[in-house]
């Protein structure tokens, strides 16, 4: 997956927008990526506090596809 891709499978999945559209592909990146970590946070905090069995594995789902897109992120990052 290119980086153009990425970026906007991102915005389109997790209604994440980027302050400045005019930067390179690289902060974007970058950015999309600090987002999604804060999500997975923010999820994670969730997931502690969920007492019902089906709300958690909703959310422990969602953990594991931020995961993966977080690894794709770092990735492209990387090559």
């Amino acid at each position: 997956m290119n980086g153009l891709k990425f970026i906007q499978k991102i915005k389109d999945i997790f209604g994440i927008t980027v302050q400045n559209e005019e930067s390179t592909k690289k902060q974007t990146i970058k950015e999309l990526l600090k987002k999604l970590k804060l999500r997975r946070i923010t999820l994670k905090k969730e997931l502690k506090d969920e007492s019902d069995l089906i709300k958690r594995e909703a959310i422990h789902d969602s953990i594991k596809i931020i995961k993966k897109q977080i690894n794709k992120g770092k990735e492209l990052l990387d090559g």
